[in-house]
């Protein structure tokens, strides 16, 4: 006969099951890192509307006017950094995706091709002006992979037309070279045979 659990360990339990059933229903949640009353950015990925391979990557930089001020605005001009975690785990090394350039309203937006499926933990990072180094974190689920060097193999191929002619002229300097080889062995030949006979 099993013993009934503490009273504490049964509430603990009943907390953390809805706090991951709320967790599944709100799904991943963007955290950010900032310094109290300085820029705050927010990183958002969602599924790019026009390709299924494809995630958009959407970071708001905003920044108080001033130090007395608690109303952040847009900040423009500023390079967000997009990077991902290799894996799941924690110390996991981060692969940059490459970068954009905040607009008027302070939105970044960077499209990023996922070549592997599964949860993967986004991360978006700027340096200000003052030095400061302020960032967002976000996950999404990618359901599809694009291979990493798809379509670079099949941009770099040349086509049937162009393949023939390349393989047609270099047969053709090949066939000049031997002409050129040969000419060459028949005229030290014929030297050779004149001089033996002027001997």
């Amino acid at each position: 006969m099993s013993r009934p659990l503490p009273r504490g360990t049964r509430f603990v339990g009943r907390l953390l099951a809805v706090a991951l059933t709320l967790g599944a229903v709100l799904g991943p949640a963007s955290t950010a890192w900032a310094k109290a009353g300085g820029p705050s950015l927010r990183l958002v990925a969602e599924q790019a509307p026009q390709d299924p391979h494809a995630v958009e990557l959407i970071a708001t930089l905003r920044a108080p006017t001033s130090p007395a001020s608690s109303k952040p605005a847009p900040v423009a001009r500023a390079q967000v950094s997009f990077s991902v975690h290799l894996s799941q785990f924690a110390g996991a090394p981060l692969l940059t995706l490459g970068t954009a350039t905040t607009d008027a309203r302070g939105v970044a937006t960077f499209t990023y091709r996922p070549t592997w499926a599964g949860r993967q933990e986004l991360v978006a990072t700027v340096t200000t002006a003052a030095g400061t180094e302020v960032g967002s974190t976000t996950a999404f689920t990618a359901t599809s992979a694009v291979h990493p060097f798809a379509g670079t193999v099949q941009a770099a191929r040349p086509d049937g037309t162009i393949g023939r002619w390349v393989a047609g002229v270099l047969l053709g300097i090949v066939a000049s070279l031997w002409v050129a080889l040969i000419a060459v062995v028949v005229r030290v030949n014929t030297g050779l045979g004149a001089g033996e006979e002027a001997d």
